[in-house]
This record gives C-alpha cells, sequence and structure tokens, in this order.
C-alpha cells in the first residue's frame, strides 16, 4: 500500500511539472513573438540615380585599301613583259606590264611613210603654185591651171592631215599597250605572264594603295542610330589603338540579313595593316538607366528580376528590366523610377514588409 501511493504522488507531480513547461514555452514563444516585431533587419544600401551610359560593342572587320585598282588594257595581244612582282611596291606612272599586238608598229610604220610622201609632194606642189602665180603675171599660163594647183595643194594638206591623226591614235594604242599605276601602291596580284593573251578588259594587275584603308562593317539598328558621318570611333589591332572616322551610312537595312552597311576610314598607320583585322568598337547609348552589383538583384524564378528598396523603413519589391551585364555590373532600366535607396547586402534574407534598418 506504502509503494503504490508514492508512485501516484510521483505520477501527479510529473503531470504538473509538463503542464507548466508547456505553459512556459507557450508565454517565451509569445514573448519571443512580440519581441520580433519590435527588431529590424540590418542591411546595406545604396542611393542610385538615372544616367546615360554607353556600351562598346567589338565588332571584327577587315582592312582594306581604299585606293584599289583592278588594271587592264584596252587593248588585245599578247603579254609582252611583267617588270613588276606581287608584294613589290610601286610609284605613281611606273610601267608594271606590256602588251605586244602585231597591227601596232607597222601601222604607225606605213603612216610615218605616208606622212613622209604627202609632206614631199606638198613641197613641190607649193613651188608649182609659185611659179603658176608668176607665170600669171605675164598670161604666160591658164586660170585654170593655176586653180587646178591650188586645189591640188589644198587636197595633199587635207590628207597630211588624216594622216596625222592616223599616227596620233596609233601612238596613244601604242601607250596603251602599257599599263603603268595610277597611284603609289602594292602589287596585290599579277594574273597574266608574258606571252600569255589577253582580251581588252580583262585585268591582268590589282593595285593597292597603302597610306588610307578602310573597313565595311553591318551592324543593327540599334546601334546605327547612335551614329553620325565623320564622327570618329575607337578601335584596336592587336595591341595598337586605333581612330577611325564615318565616312558612309546607309539609310535603310539589307532586306536579308536586316543589317545596315557603315563605312569607316583610317587615315593614319593604315600601311601595316591592309588586309589585316582589327576590331571596331561601336557604342551604343542607353539613356536614363541605372547600374548595380550583379548581386543585388533578385529572380524571381519566372523572368521577373527585382531589387529591394527601402522605403519608409520597410522592404518593397521594384521590378526592374536588365538590359546587359558586363564586369560584375547589371545596367538596368525602371519603368517608375528608383527614387528610393536600394539593398545592396543582407537582400537574400528579405521579404517584402519587413522593416530594415539601414547600415
Amino acid at each position: 500500500m506504502k509503494k503504490h501511493i508514492t508512485y501516484s504522488a510521483w505520477y501527479a507531480k510529473l503531470s504538473l511539472l509538463l503542464l507548466c513547461t508547456i505553459i512556459l514555452s507557450s508565454c517565451v514563444g509569445n514573448a519571443a513573438t512580440d519581441s520580433g516585431n519590435e527588431v529590424s533587419v540590418v542591411v546595406k544600401t545604396k542611393e542610385l540615380s538615372a544616367s546615360d551610359v554607353i556600351r562598346l560593342h567589338d565588332i571584327p572587320a577587315v582592312l582594306i585599301a581604299k585606293q584599289r585598282a583592278n588594271l587592264s588594257f584596252l587593248l588585245s595581244g599578247t603579254i609582252d613583259k611583267v617588270l613588276v612582282k606581287i608584294g613589290e611596291k610601286v610609284e605613281q606612272g611606273q610601267v608594271l606590264v606590256s602588251l605586244y599586238n602585231p597591227n601596232l608598229d607597222p601601222t604607225i610604220a606605213s603612216n610615218l611613210a605616208q606622212l613622209e610622201s604627202i609632206k614631199a609632194k606638198i613641197s613641190q606642189s607649193q613651188r608649182d603654185l609659185l611659179n603658176l602665180k608668176e607665170l600669171r603675171k605675164n598670161n604666160s599660163t591658164s586660170r585654170t591651171a593655176f586653180e587646178h594647183k591650188e586645189t591640188e595643194l589644198k587636197d595633199l594638206k587635207a590628207k597630211e592631215k588624216a594622216i596625222k591623226a592616223q599616227i596620233d591614235l596609233a601612238n596613244a594604242n601604242q601607250q596603251e599597250s602599257l599599263i603603268r599605276a595610277p597611284f603609289d601602291g602594292v602589287i596585290v596580284s599579277v594574273t597574266k605572264q608574258v606571252g600569255e593573251f589577253v582580251q581588252v578588259g580583262q585585268v591582268v594587275v590589282v593595285l593597292n594603295g597603302q597610306d588610307i584603308g578602310e573597313v565595311e562593317v553591318d551592324i543593327t539598328k540599334q546601334l546605327h542610330k547612335d551614329l553620325r558621318l565623320n564622327q570618329l570611333l575607337t578601335g584596336t589591332y592587336e595591341e595598337e589603338k586605333l581612330q577611325l572616322r564615318i565616312t558612309e551610312l546607309s539609310k535603310i537595312a539589307d532586306s536579308q540579313s536586316h543589317l545596315m552597311k557603315v563605312v569607316l576610314q583610317l587615315d593614319k598607320g593604315a600601311n601595316n595593316k591592309i588586309g589585316q583585322e582589327i576590331i571596331v568598337h561601336f557604342p551604343q547609348v542607353y539613356k536614363g538607366v541605372y547600374q548595380l552589383p550583379l548581386e543585388s538583384v533578385i529572380d524571381d524564378g519566372i523572368n521577373k528580376p527585382y531589387v529591394f528598396i527601402v522605403k519608409e523603413g520597410v522592404a518593397h519589391k521594384s521590378y526592374i528590366k536588365p538590359l546587359y551585364i558586363a564586369k560584375g555590373q547589371i545596367v538596368f532600366a525602371s519603368t517608375d523610377g528608383i527614387n528610393y535607396p536600394v539593398v545592396i547586402k543582407g537582400q537574400s534574407k528579405l521579404s517584402s514588409g519587413m522593416r530594415l534598418q539601414q547600415n
């Protein structure tokens, strides 16, 4: 009987202890909850202001010579001499290639012979006309004979003029049998060799100037809209910085690629870069945008990124439109504008409505 009473008393004490523990835990929980409403989360914030940002797009392009010439003959014939090699530098007026046409030299020789003969006949006719003129004074010859000799002299002079014209044409054709450099430059290619036959207009030599180079680039409308004629852009060739000037801007886009052509010119230092790839830096201007470290932005998983702003000490979501990311920074636009400090540290533990303490 004594053991039974002891057990019952112990059980009653245990039950009372559990009950007190539950009540105490409840009280402590309520106290913690009440205390939590008064404690603010400490975060780091930053004041933002909208500004214009320039983003550079690196576009590769091949630098070509601004002065380019595909040289050909205006006569057909056989290549007589090739006086240059690929890669050779030449000067303006220098003979590069000569052509043999079998009709040129005989034509000139024949016309020269005829010209000498005509000149001799003209001299004789002039002497005869002077004699007839003296004889006419004494009425020793008829007027008809004198007029006939005048007509003969006029015909001879007309033939002389025609032969001289043929000789000038033959000499011009002979000059056309030579290809000369139209400007200082470098031989890019020679397509014909000695002994080969060429037609009129067939390209024989390709010559590039070396002082001025240019590039042609196709870009998007977004990049094109910020450009203007004579605008200076930067570029690079290996480690060297370049400065290029816009000389042409297309007004309409290509119907297939929807890209727009831009031509830029390199005025200085082009001679050792012709045919080489350079990088042109095209600017794109973003107006009234913001920048933040990338970790400041939170993605909700449904493509609606946002940042936390602190308004009257409380956290609020502000949705943004990302534009691009560079060097750990995100550039973005905001429809409503960022008018309050933005949380840049501690935002991963926040939710809307939390009271914040700015650091």
